[in-house]
């Protein structure tokens, strides 16, 4: 199964487009909080931006959005959502890989991602870490923790490492964390009830670093 089709099937879950865009963005307010402190001019890239939801919000508040990846289907779908919300100022959309960034140095105030960097390997994460630092002043990014199983897994190829392994990775691509926050995708009420992983950490961990210098 593609990217694109997993998307799909993630937005007929919830019923309509509107409903897909509005949960993402209400569920993700630790990390739009974090880009907001952070990127003072308002100048920011979605590194791997997916269906572009948070691209598409950012922007919406007023932020200079670009945001990348390289599949033509997701581009396309992301332009959809970005069109349709209500709003005038659009993210830019670009076709182009997290490990080819070319932007110049300290292009944006802020490279941030979700979900994305526990699908690659260590060296590629490394790689496109240090890329991020060099065109952007701060990075973000959030990964799944060991409270998913596989079975739960939305693509297949995640990697569910530790929060000591994800530091050694950011200290070997010349990084230094600024901050860490755990963030969850469900309301209090749904937490609740979903009493058999009480003492799982939070599903996403969120990184804030920047090069050492």
């Amino acid at each position: 199964m593609s990217w694109y089709e997993v998307y799909l099937k993630d937005i007929k879950k919830k019923g309509t487009l509107d409903n897909y865009v509005n949960d993402k963005i209400k569920n993700k307010k630790i990390l739009i909080n974090l880009i907001k402190k952070y990127s003072c001019d308002k100048n920011i890239i979605e590194s791997g931006s997916g269906t572009g939801v948070l691209s598409t919000y950012m922007s919406s508040i007023g932020y200079n959005v670009i945001g990348i990846d390289i599949d033509d289907d997701i581009l396309e779908l992301s332009r959809k959502i970005a069109e349709n919300y209500n709003s005038t100022n659009k993210p830019i959309f670009q076709k182009k890989s997290i490990f080819e960034l070319d932007y110049k140095k300290s292009t944006f105030d802020v490279s941030f991602s979700n979900g994305v960097l526990e699908h690659f390997t260590d060296d590629q994460i490394v790689q496109t870490l240090k890329l991020q630092m060099k065109i952007s002043k701060i990075v973000i990014f959030g990964i799944p923790t060991k409270y998913f199983n596989q079975k739960e897994a939305m693509y297949g190829d995640e990697r569910y490492m530790s929060f000591k392994f994800w530091r050694k990775l950011i200290n070997d691509a010349g990084g230094i964390i600024l901050e860490e926050k755990s963030m969850h995708y469900m309301n209090k009420r749904k937490q609740l009830l979903n009493f058999k992983k009480y003492f799982k950490p939070y599903p996403y961990r969120l990184f804030v670093i920047k090069a050492e210098k």
